[in-house]
Parts: C-alpha cells; structure tokens; sequence
C-alpha cells in the first residue's frame, strides 16, 4: 500500500477560499499596525489574512479587538502563535479540566495558546482597539483531516458548546 501524503496546497488553497474578503497576497505585507482589516461576522470582530508564497502549513493574519471589546472562548486544534503589534490586555487560557490561567499581554510581546486548550483575548483599553499578528498551522491540520475549532457561549448562566469539524474537500 502506497502511503499517501497530504496535499498543503489543496488544504490552504480551501482555507483560502473560505473568507469573505481576499486574502492578501505576497512575499512582504507592509506596516501591520496600520494595516487595513475587514469585519468577521463569525467571530465579531475584524481581521486581514495573507498568504505567502510556498509557505503551505501556516496561515497568518491580523486581528483587531475592539476598544473594551474581548473574543469569544473557543479552543482549536492547531498550534497558534501571537505577537501583539498594539495595545494591552490578557488572554485567558485554560485545559478543559484544569483552572484557568491569565496571560497578560502589551505591544511587542508573543505568546501562545497550546492545541485544545480553552482561551479567549481581552482588550483592556476603552478608546484604543488592540491588535495582534496571529500565525497557526490550521492549513498543516486541514491536510490531515484533524482541523476542528469549538466554540464556548454563555447563556442563561449555562454554557452551551458547539463543536464545528472543518474537513479538508
């Protein structure tokens, strides 16, 4: 039996796909603190993805939390690697049996939230957003047919999970 390698360019050239808005394109994206970003209706606050060339199991992009404003908790199972380009704030991380630790963060700093690993982002300023590069391995994991993302909301006092497996076509 021949074993069968995953296919990179077919698994970003999907993920790709997959926006609302193109993701940009190149060896080189210029002045990320000024960067134009775009709404993502699927997680409420805005973002700008790129894509380089040759480079097929990370995704890179930016993303702005709102002044005052906070993620939703979820958990993915892809690396992903942080670097705050503004403002300050923390993150909240925790293991799904495990208490939770926070992570506090300002400009010029880089953190991570390990594979499967529950987390949300704050922003603690109330007139500036906060911004941040954010590099994962979800088009590596959408390869392998191992991408999933959950989701964690809050209603009525009861937390309500959503799992949402994400195969690779």
């Amino acid at each position: 039996m021949k074993d069968e390698k995953p296919d990179l360019v077919a698994s970003l050239d999907a993920f790709i796909k997959t926006f609302s808005y193109p993701a940009e394109q190149g060896l080189l994206v210029k002045n990320l603190p000024h960067h134009s970003v775009h709404a993502r209706a699927d997680r409420g606050n805005a973002a700008a993805y790129f894509v380089f060339p040759d480079i097929k199991n990370l995704e890179a992009h930016i993303s702005e939390i709102p002044p005052g404003g906070a993620t939703s908790t979820h958990r993915h199972s892809c690396e992903a690697f942080f670097y705050v380009i503004s403002g300050n704030g923390y993150s909240e991380v925790r293991a799904s049996d495990k208490t939770e630790k926070r992570i506090e963060w300002q400009a010029g700093d880089l953190f991570c939230t390990p594979i499967h690993t529950w987390h949300r982002h704050v922003n603690r300023d109330p007139s500036r957003p906060a911004r941040y590069l954010e590099i994962t391995t979800i088009p590596l994991m959408k390869s392998l047919g191992d991408w999933q993302i959950e989701g964690e909301a809050t209603a009525a006092g009861k937390k309500d999970q959503q799992q949402k497996p994400c195969t690779t076509p």
